[in-house]
C-alpha cells in the first residue's frame, strides 16, 4: 500500500494501480486500497472506472469521508455537479472540519454558476486549511466571474504563495493580467504555466490569442502548433489557430482549421461565429449565415454576452480586445 502511495505522489499511476491491485488481492475489503486506486484512475481521466472504486470504498466504510470527496471529483469530470455537491455534503457530514470537501463543493457550485455560495465554501475550506492552494485558485475563478478582478488576482497570488509551480494558478493570473490589458504581463504568466506544465494546452490556446491580438502572428501559430504536438485532438487549439489565420488574411486555411475545431467540439458556439466570419471574407454569405445560425442556436444569449464583456472590457480602457470583441460582434449582426 506505502509502494502504490509512492507511485501515486510521483504521479505513477498505473504502477500505483498494480500496486493497489496486490493489496486488495490480499484483503478484499481494504477501503484505503480502494480509495487510493479510485484516486489514481480519476487521475488517468477514468472517472466512471474510480467511481467503481470510491463505492467499494464506501461499501467497507459507510463513514469514509475521504470517499465521498474523491467520488465528488469523479462526478465533477462528469459534468454531473449537483450530485458532486450532495457527495460533497456527505463527506462534510462524517468530517466537519474537511476543507478539501469545501473547496470541491464550491468548484461544483462555481460551475453552475453559484459564485457567491461557491466563495463561502472556498473561505470555509481556507479556514480549515489556510494554506490550501486550491482554495485560493478557486476563489480567485469565483471572483473573477463576479468581476472582482483585482481580488482574483490577489487569491492567485495566494496560491502561487503556497505552491510556486501552480501552472493553473499562473495561467489564470495570465487571463486576468489580460482581461486587464496586461498583455506582455499576461504573457509572462502564461510562459511560466508552460514552465511548470508543458502539457496544460489551455495555456497554449490563451497565448496564442495575445499574441495574435499584438500582431505577434507567427509566435501565435507556432504556441497553437505546440498545443497540436501533445493533443492532437484538442478542439480549443484549432479554434485558436483558425482565429489567428483569419486575422492573417488566410481565410481558406481559417476555415480548415475550423472544420477540424467543430469535429472535434461539435456545440460550442463560438467554432461557428469564427468560422462565419472567414466565409464572409471569402464572399461565401449564405454559408456564413449558416454558421451565425448555427453560433446563435448553440449559444443563443451570444451577442448579450459579447455585448456585456465588450462594455466591461472598456470600463476597464481594455481597448484592444474590447475592439476585437466588437469587430466580430458587427459582422454577426450584418451577416446573420
Amino acid at each position: 500500500m506505502q509502494i502504490g502511495n509512492s507511485f501515486l505522489k510521483l504521479k505513477k499511476y498505473q504502477e500505483a494501480i498494480e500496486n493497489f491491485n496486490i493489496a486488495i488481492k490480499y484483503d478484499p475489503s481494504y477501503t484505503l486500497a480502494y480509495n487510493s486506486k479510485g484516486m489514481a484512475l480519476n487521475n488517468l481521466g477514468k472517472p466512471k472506472e474510480a467511481i467503481e472504486n470510491f463505492n467499494l470504498a464506501i461499501k467497507y466504510d459507510s463513514s469514509f469521508a475521504e470517499a465521498y470527496n474523491n467520488k465528488a471529483v469523479s462526478y465533477r469530470e462528469l459534468e454531473k455537479n449537483k450530485e458532486a455537491i450532495i457527495l460533497c455534503n456527505t463527506a462534510i457530514k462524517y468530517k466537519p472540519n474537511f476543507a478539501e470537501a469545501y473547496n470541491n463543493k464550491g468548484a461544483s457550485l462555481g460551475i453552475l454558476g453559484q459564485y457567491e455560495e461557491a466563495m463561502e465554501n472556498f473561505d470555509i475550506a481556507i479556514k480549515y486549511e489556510p494554506t490550501n492552494p486550491e482554495a485560493y485558485y478557486n476563489k480567485g475563478i469565483a471572483l473573477m466571474n463576479l468581476g472582482y478582478i483585482q481580488n482574483a488576482i490577489e487569491n492567485y497570488d495566494i496560491a502561487i504563495k503556497y505552491r510556486p509551480n501552480y501552472s493553473e494558478a499562473y495561467h489564470n493570473k495570465g487571463l486576468t493580467l489580460a482581461f486587464l490589458g496586461q498583455m506582455q504581463n499576461a504573457i509572462e504568466h502564461f510562459d511560466l504555466a508552460i514552465k511548470y506544465d508543458p502539457s496544460y494546452l489551455k495555456t497554449y490556446c490563451n497565448k496564442g490569442y495575445i499574441l495574435s491580438l499584438l500582431k505577434r502572428y507567427s509566435e501565435a501559430i507556432e504556441s497553437c502548433n505546440i498545443a497540436i504536438k501533445y493533443d492532437p485532438n484538442y478542439a480549443d487549439i484549432y479554434y485558436n489557430k483558425g482565429m489567428t489565420l483569419e486575422k492573417l488574411g488566410k481565410h481558406q486555411e481559417a476555415v480548415e482549421n475550423l472544420d477540424i475545431a467543430i469535429k472535434y467540439k461539435p456545440n460550442f458556439a463560438e467554432n461557428y461565429l469564427e468560422k462565419g466570419i472567414s466565409l464572409v471574407s471569402l464572399g461565401q454569405y449564405s454559408k456564413a449565415k449558416e454558421n451565425f445560425n448555427l453560433a446563435i442556436k448553440y449559444m443563443p444569449n451570444l451577442i448579450a454576452e459579447y455585448e456585456a464583456t465588450i462594455k466591461k472590457l472598456t470600463e476597464l480602457e481594455n481597448f484592444t480586445i474590447a475592439k476585437d470583441y466588437e469587430q466580430k460582434l458587427q459582422i454577426l449582426k450584418k451577416y446573420s
